[in-house]
């Protein structure tokens, strides 16, 4: 009988499309990958699929509950549910710092009108320190300008921004986000939606802006680690997609071989399988500025034909080696969150 991969994904076509007929063409028809169907599900229920990849229940939560009972009942699931359910940037940027790998300077912020959430008051907030002019101003000195303010979770450069002044941070820190149209949805409905569900969840860090001289975007599948030139969308112009470019002799041998170290580092010790991680390159030292991509980007109207080849083959390798070899299963290696719990940190 042939084994069975699941599919769960989104808007997407070309990459899960392209990935099935390359697993069931390398295997010659003994893994079939299909697209998973999910309705109302009762307990205990054992799926038919021995790995399952999940492309879009950061967007669509309830299949993040499906999936962690799929793990539960013995489907491999990718990435891990559980782990993604726990991560955010925040400890992230801590657990980076402590492997060694630079990172820019950040700060947590709480949340901006914190007393306007609903069912929230004054009372409910009797731990959360209230920030004085003279701490508002050494965080400024600590972090400089300009900076860059995203959220502690998410994806997609929703709610990030470049802030260059004092007076651009409190704008949208207090104000842009809750009461200005400056999301650039196409509708006030959609605007509106997607700013009460920011207010209940936008947990702000302040970061630290490189002024990078080179931008490195890299792939980590299944231990493997493409690394490409990357040129940033002009945001302010309007543009959606940056430009990826395969140029190894941009970075030179001893920065690509640090920066795909640092790749390797960072996926293995967060316990990531499939995942990008992008540094800024400022005086030959390259500086993580964001690493939580396991749903990453691997269109070939994005990433261009030549990693769109490179990156559906090594994924397929994988899924491939982790349905017919579950000792290669990298989430078996991965202590990270086991030692989390019990106060241990790499």
């Amino acid at each position: 009988m042939a084994k069975k991969i699941g599919i769960l994904r989104g808007r997407e076509d070309n990459f899960p499309n392209m990935l099935a007929q390359v697993v069931e063409r390398k295997t010659r028809g003994r893994v079939q990958v299909e697209q998973m169907v999910v309705g109302a599900e009762p307990l205990r229920k054992r799926w038919e699929y021995d790995v399952i990849l999940d492309r879009i229940s950061h967007d669509f939560p309830y299949y993040r509950y499906i999936l962690k009972s799929a793990a539960v009942e013995g489907s491999y699931v990718i990435p891990n549910p559980f782990q993604w359910s726990a991560d955010d940037k925040l400890l992230g940027f801590n657990l980076v710092d402590r492997l060694g790998v630079p990172v820019p300077r950040t700060v947590t912020l709480p949340v901006a009108g914190s007393t306007q959430l609903y069912d929230i008051t004054p009372q409910s907030l009797r731990n959360l320190k209230y920030l004085s002019p003279e701490d508002w101003e050494r965080i400024f000195e600590y972090i400089g300008f300009p900076a860059w303010l995203k959220p502690a979770s998410g994806g997609g450069w929703l709610a990030v921004t470049k802030v260059r002044s004092r007076e651009e941070f409190w704008h949208n820190y207090n104000h842009a986000v809750h009461h200005e149209k400056r999301l650039g949805l196409e509708s006030e409905a959609e605007d509106f939606a997607v700013r009460r569900w920011l207010s209940r969840t936008l947990v702000f860090l302040l970061q630290q802006d490189i002024p990078y001289q080179k931008f490195a975007r890299c792939w980590y599948l299944g231990g493997e680690v493409l690394t490409a030139r990357f040129v940033p969308p002009d945001r302010v112009a309007g543009q959606r997609l940056g430009r990826y470019e395969h140029d190894p002799d941009f970075f030179g041998r001893e920065l690509l071989e640090r920066i795909e170290r640092y790749v390797r580092l960072i996926n293995e010790s967060l316990g990531y399988e499939i995942n990008t991680v992008e540094f800024l390159v400022k005086d030959d030292c390259p500086y993580a500025i964001d690493f939580l991509n396991c749903v990453c980007d691997l269109d070939v109207g994005s990433i261009g034909p030549y990693f769109a080849e490179r990156t559906i083959d090594k994924v397929a390798d994988y899924l491939i080696r982790c349905v017919e070899d579950p000792t290669a299963r990298l989430q078996r290696r991965n202590g990270l969150w086991a030692k989390l719990v019990t106060g241990q940190t790499p």
